[in-house]
């Protein structure tokens, strides 16, 4: 949590002229003005609350935690510049999921990938002894998997959001996510036993 915690300083100094300007609009302003703000308390509370799982994601998708970082705070500075209609913590969760998810698409798209691992320390660090070498595992195989099926599988599996979120957070089709889902928890079947860490097909 340390990385995170180094990094709310600069996306809220980043955010301060957009607080600023809000806090006191001019009269051109006035009628343009959004009817959902996040103030710097607020924000300060979200960020405790998901910049953890958030960075955890975007680092274990892309396999690099630098990237990850840049990601995080990109999210979060669009949720101050543009939030959505809502104050409902669940949902602006969800927005910064759906955020990080697009952009992490853009980042595969435009081809600046790198062969990296995620940090596994935060995931490791606090891991009994026995443990360890399956999480390691585990994190290897799911780098194994595309982009999409991490971001799938995350979002499915740690973060619980359903079919209809998903597809909300990756641009895809409600239908098309549950056959995309199945094929992947196939291939990640399929990785582990080819580990030594899954059933015998049958």
């Amino acid at each position: 949590m340390a990385n995170v915690a180094m990094h709310v300083n600069d996306v809220v100094a980043a955010s301060q002229a957009v607080w600023k300007r809000r806090s006191k609009p001019s009269a051109a302003e006035l009628p343009r003005a959004p009817q959902f703000m996040i103030d710097e308390q607020a924000f300060h509370a979200l960020y405790r609350r998901t910049a953890g799982s958030l960075r955890t994601y975007a680092a274990r998708v892309l396999g690099n935690a630098t990237y990850a970082d840049d990601i995080v705070q990109e999210s979060y500075l669009r949720l101050v510049r543009s939030p959505p209609p809502t104050d409902d913590p669940q949902q602006l969760r969800a927005f910064l999921f759906r955020v990080a998810s697009r952009l992490i698409i853009d980042y595969w798209r435009r081809g600046r990938h790198e062969i990296g691992r995620a940090d596994e320390s935060s995931d490791t660090r606090n891991a009994r002894e026995p443990d360890i070498p399956l999480r390691l595992d585990m994190a290897r195989v799911f780098e194994r998997l595309t982009p999409q099926q991490r971001q799938m599988m995350w979002l499915a599996y740690v973060e619980g959001a359903d079919h209809r979120e998903i597809a909300t957070a990756l641009g895809l089709r409600e239908a098309s996510v549950r056959v995309l889902l199945l094929r992947t928890r196939r291939k990640l079947a399929q990785l582990l036993r080819a580990g030594g860490r899954g059933p015998e097909e049958r």
